[in-house]
């Protein structure tokens, strides 16, 4: 038997430089190292023979520094790197002059660099920075304190494995091994220095791996620790003190507390509003907290074909067309502008009355058809054409499409319509009758209508076509592309003396089996009301219309 199967793999701290950095140390005519990344370039002046050897090494991958600097500091010491950006200030600790050296320049460097912890020559995990803010500060935790996940933090595959991840967090943790996801069982709010039942039995992950692992996790936010059970008790976790080391332990917080362990994040004022899902969506949707593609990239160019800038008709029949105002006039006899966007919003009323063919017609035409289609630019690939119309829309994808679903308020007959932005027309749809009466249903009660809305609008998004064009901001690019939507047909409608109003949600599942479309390409996204308004909230008399009179309704606020 080889004596190697007789120890207990070591705990080793490898380092590396992020995969993007590219590391120049020979251009400068003065002898300064550059390191160019995301982030922009940094020069080190002056680097010293053992950093230039420490960051060629970190360049072609993970390393032990122990292997340059003997004393270099590994678990369970932890390298205090902290400095401007980290959680502390740097302690130099007691190494050598070369050692205290290397520790402060590379806690500059902490955005740039990959700490990864392996157990005998195996990486278990590793700790990539995200954010030009990013700093490191493993410290051992703290005995008798439990430890859980965030609840912010996720998990899911990535590039060939698992990968954790926290809006809270400047860093990712990649989990390397199979063995890595016996982690989380040591993350469900216990004490993290109790091994779990059976682990004796299960030598896959030392426990010292498992201490220095969740080291790593907390030290990046992914893990939280609980708050001390003695207010006297020191805050610092490296204080704390292992009772393996012969000093008295220290009851968990829960059983001197006598009730749950209590965690800052369940506390923070700050975090409190924010739900993890809204937390992770916002943080994701801007730059600076993610290292991941932003913006108009074209990503899936390669491996799907561009949607069309118009949806194709959902049936072979011909479309019904619709009123087209005469813009000319319009711009004589319109409101002004602050009139109407200083004018109250109204909301609808359905237990009377009708919308016209004029009014749906002016609707849609002034306030989402395609006023021309643009051929791809001279940097879009092929077949994405772009279109312009009376909303703006993100990077103009206009991913946005309306279907009406009518009532017997309307001159149509009840049902369905796809509305065809390109030739101003609607569509019918072959809708699904109990879906379509869950959705009627659902807005009369969300818009507080005493009978159903004479014409709900929903609003859907093609998804490929917003994500065929932006990485990273796709779906909140939609968001907002309703908005602007709903804000544009609010206008409009209010110029037209029509009621109107925004559902703040609706159903998706519902809608996508109303109109037949299957939700993983176009759902749901918005939904919005529109219906006449009654005399007495137009000053007592029914605004004026360039179509015969219709009966007054009244308005339920």
């Amino acid at each position: 038997m080889l004596i190697s199967h007789l120890a207990p793999p070591r705990i080793t701290e490898l380092w590396a430089l992020r995969d993007d950095t590219h590391l120049d140390v020979d251009s400068d005519p003065g002898g300064a190292v550059l390191l160019d990344s995301r982030w922009g370039e940094l020069r080190l002046p002056e680097p010293g023979d053992t950093l230039r050897e420490v960051l060629r090494r970190m360049s072609t991958g993970p390393v032990s520094l122990r292997n340059v600097l003997p004393d270099f500091p590994e678990f369970p010491e932890f390298p205090g790197l902290g400095g401007p950006a980290g959680p502390g200030p740097y302690d130099p600790g007691p190494y050598s002059p070369g050692t205290t050296a290397l520790l402060a320049a590379l806690s500059r460097l902490q955005h740039l660099v990959v700490r990864i912890l392996a157990v005998g020559t195996a990486p278990l995990l590793s700790v990539v920075p995200l954010s030009e803010h990013a700093a490191l500060a493993p410290r051992p935790l703290p005995y008798g304190r439990p430890c859980r996940l965030s609840r912010f933090t996720v998990l899911r595959y990535a590039d060939g494995g698992l990968r954790m991840e926290s809006p809270l967090s400047q860093h990712r943790v990649e989990l390397l091994r199979p063995e890595a996801a016996l982690l989380l069982g040591r993350l469900s709010g216990g004490d993290p220095g109790r091994a779990w039942p059976g682990a004796e039995e299960n030598p896959a992950l030392p426990e010292e791996a498992v201490r220095a692992a969740l080291a790593y996790l907390a030290a990046t936010g992914m893990a939280v620790i609980a708050d001390p059970a003695d207010p006297a008790d020191p805050a610092d976790p490296a204080a704390a003190t292992d009772p393996g080391a012969g000093a008295a332990p220290t009851a968990p917080a829960g059983e001197v507390a006598g009730n749950a362990p209590r965690f800052a994040e369940d506390r923070d004022p700050a975090l409190l509003p924010w739900s993890a899902d809204d937390l992770l969506l916002h943080s994701r949707s801007r730059l600076g907290r993610h290292d991941g593609d932003c913006g108009e990239t074209y990503a899936h160019t390669d491996r799907i074909p561009a949607e069309p800038v118009v949806c194709p008709p959902p049936s072979d029949t011909s479309g019904i067309p619709l009123f087209r105002p005469d813009l000319d006039e319009l711009v004589r006899t319109d409101p002004p502008f602050a009139a109407v966007l200083e004018g109250r919003s109204l909301p609808p009323r359905c237990d009377a009355g009708e919308l016209t063919a004029h009014e749906v017609g002016s609707l849609l035409y002034r306030a989402a058809r395609v006023r021309s289609v643009r051929p791809p630019g001279r940097y879009d690939p092929e077949g994405y054409a772009h279109s312009d119309r009376p909303y703006p829309s993100i990077a103009d994808t206009y991913a946005l499409e309306l279907y009406l679903l009518v009532s017997d308020c309307t001159w149509l007959a009840p049902g369905a319509y796809h509305y065809n932005p390109l030739d101003h027309c609607l569509e019918r749809v072959d809708s699904a009758p109990e879906a379509l009466a869950k959705l009627t249903v659902n807005a009369q009660t969300a818009a507080n209508l005493l009978g159903p809305p004479p014409l709900l609008i929903t609003i859907t998004a093609r998804f490929s076509r917003s994500s065929y064009k932006l990485s990273g901001i796709a779906y909140t690019s939609i968001l907002k592309d309703v908005g602007a939507l709903q804000q544009t047909l609010a206008l409009v409608a209010t110029a037209l003396g029509l009621g109107s109003r925004a559902l703040a949600i609706g159903d998706a599942d519902a809608a996508v089996r109303a109109l037949g479309l299957d939700w993983r390409r176009e759902s749901s996204v918005g939904d919005f009301v529109i219906g006449p308004v009654s005399a007495a909230e137009n000053g007592g008399s029914a605004p004026v219309k360039a179509d015969p009179p219709r009966c007054a309704v009244g308005l339920n606020r």
